[in-house]
């Protein structure tokens, strides 16, 4: 700290000391903006799995009982539950800030118990981001119903699903 005194009394910092703190903060900032940006996505992820889990109990609750051509919607609207977003006018898509949610579009997303297809949640908005999240049971199968599955060819978005342990290579909802 510079030694000399103004006038009332404050003292001052030099130059060096005043870029030494600067530096500091960079190197901070560099470290913890990646890890922080990683938390971010996975809650957005986290927000879709939970928005999946109940449109598809909805489907699910729509299918119950019902049997042949009517027993699985085709649209958002059939269902009891309404989501919030701009829905398309087929109301089969609905659009929120961060993900494009289809109903009847995966042929291999089939909710268990039924054989209604599913719900899918793919990431918006983004290049470092490109996900796709559904439910990986194909009918005819005991495979994991009650899961999610998450797949992505981009680096960063591999990250989010293994993160999650929802990442499985080479499958493809549709």
């Amino acid at each position: 700290m510079n030694k000399k005194f103004f006038p009332g009394g404050a003292s001052g910092f030099t130059l060096i000391e005043l870029l030494t703190v600067v530096l500091i903060i960079g190197v901070l900032t560099s470290v913890a903006l990646p890890s922080y940006t990683r938390s971010v996505e996975r809650a957005r992820a986290t927000e879709a799995m939970a928005g999946l889990k109940a449109l598809n109990d909805s489907v699910y609750a729509y299918a119950a009982g019902r049997t042949g051509a009517n027993a699985c919607p085709t649209t958002f609207n059939k269902l009891s539950i309404s989501y919030p977003g701009t829905m398309n006018a087929d109301r089969t898509v609905i659009t929120t800030k961060n993900f494009e949610f289809t109903i009847n579009s995966a042929t291999n997303a089939i909710i268990p118990g039924t054989d209604c297809p599913g719900v899918t949640a793919k990431r918006l908005g983004g290049t470092k981001y490109d996900y796709v999240i559904w439910n990986p049971y194909v009918r005819g199968t005991g495979g994991k119903g009650a899961s999610l599955a998450c797949t992505s060819t981009k680096a960063d978005s591999i990250a989010v699903c293994q993160s999650l342990d929802l990442y499985t290579e080479g499958a493809k909802p549709y």
